[in-house]
């Protein structure tokens, strides 16, 4: 039986068991840096397989790696790399039904994490089980599940990359099984405006620091920030998340305020080119950023990498890959940007559920990025 119909005949025989591991996973709260119970019952699930020798399971703090074909941890051809960290679940009431309940309807796996990126972790173990059980012979493979992805730290997949060298890396967020060869990089950052208290029957005593802020909203409401490079990465992206004020009380004038901002830079963007644009002609403030500053990228279309892709697409799908730039940031800005590792993503689901009320995955999205995984595995 060739390895094609062998995997057909596993997706079939597993199917009730890719919908249960999945539907688990989703039941556990796996925020950033409390991954470990998810480690954990994902460890025992594969301790429950049969592994054999060409197969080894490695955490590192809040994070596993499998191995696959390895004779040396170093001497990875393919890392893929998927988040084990979700986001919150807020605002409850608007779910249809609740968030870590991993409910499955209609071919659909309901919950938090359920399509970011819970669906490419269940494709990329059941990857994982397929090559064990039939030792199909493949070039040293790494299955990343990272940990802190969500909270932008990349604490997990600087520790995947302390532990393995890989030679090149498939992202596995949600791209709605499209080829992703390049994405936006992104900084988030804190202004703090300090101003001066007063009662507030008096405010010509002191000086609002909301309203020292105002220009800053101001600019980033009705401005574009011009000084990038054009690139296929089009305009740079950024939005204010979050204000905050602090006063003695409803009362008084707020002696404080702080403005938080999301931006996703472009290709050429640095940190410097950042804050000259969001500061210029600002007074009275604290810069303060949240995170380390992650670059955008784009693999060359020529890169041999990409061109396997299309490839594997053609053969797994059986028509043409179109592939596609992400809009939002993934842990590619450190293999590829920071490490210089040639990446790409793909994963199942569709990505602008990521983050959302009731989000959710569908179960045949998840087969097929089983598909492709196991081809790429086979051809790398």
């Amino acid at each position: 039986m060739d390895i094609e119909k062998k995997l057909n005949k596993f997706l079939k025989t597993n199917l009730q068991k890719i919908i249960y591991f999945l539907s688990a996973i989703v039941k556990i709260k796996s925020y950033s840096n409390c991954e470990k119970e998810l480690v954990k019952f994902i460890t025992n699930y594969i301790n429950h397989q049969k592994l054999t020798k060409n197969s080894k399971i490695k955490i590192i703090k809040n994070n596993l790696i499998l191995l696959y074909a390895f004779s040396n941890h170093q001497d990875i051809k393919l890392l893929y790399d998927a988040h084990l960290d979700t986001v919150p679940a807020e605002h409850t009431e608007k779910w249809l039904v609740p968030p870590f309940s991993g409910k499955f309807l209609s071919g659909k796996i309901y919950g938090r994490g359920s399509c970011d990126d819970k669906g490419s972790i269940t494709s990329l173990i059941f990857c994982f089980l397929f090559l064990n059980k039939f030792q199909i012979k493949t070039p040293p493979l790494a299955f990343s599940f990272s940990s802190n992805e969500e909270d932008s730290s990349a604490k997990g997949i600087e520790e995947i990359l302390k532990y393995t060298k890989p030679r090149y890396c498939i992202i596995c967020e949600p791209s709605d099984l499209k080829i992703v060869y390049g994405h936006k990089g992104k900084w988030s950052v804190k202004l703090t405006f300090l101003g001066k208290t007063s009662h507030s029957s008096l405010p010509h005593l002191g000086k609002n620091a909301i309203y020292l802020g105002y220009p800053l909203i101001k600019k980033l409401i009705e401005t574009k920030n011009k000084n990038f490079k054009p690139s296929i990465l089009g305009e740079p992206v950024y939005t204010i998340t979050y204000i905050e004020s602090k006063t003695n009380s409803l009362n008084s004038i707020p002696y404080e305020c702080s403005i938080y901002i999301d931006y996703r830079s472009v290709l050429g963007e640095t940190e410097n080119s950042i804050k000259n644009y969001i500061v210029k002609n600002l007074k009275n403030f604290k810069f303060q950023p949240l995170h380390r500053f992650f670059k955008a990228w784009v693999l060359d279309e020529n890169h041999n990498l990409l061109k396997l892709a299309k490839e594997i697409y053609q053969l797994s799908f059986k028509k043409e890959a179109k592939p596609i730039l992400w809009q939002f940031c993934t842990n590619g800005s450190i293999t590829m940007a920071n490490y210089n590792i040639p990446t790409i993503g793909f994963g199942p689901g569709n990505p602008f559920l990521a983050h959302q009320d009731n989000e959710h995955i569908n179960i045949k999205d998840v087969l097929e990025a089983i598909k492709f995984y196991v081809n790429f595995s086979l051809y790398i």
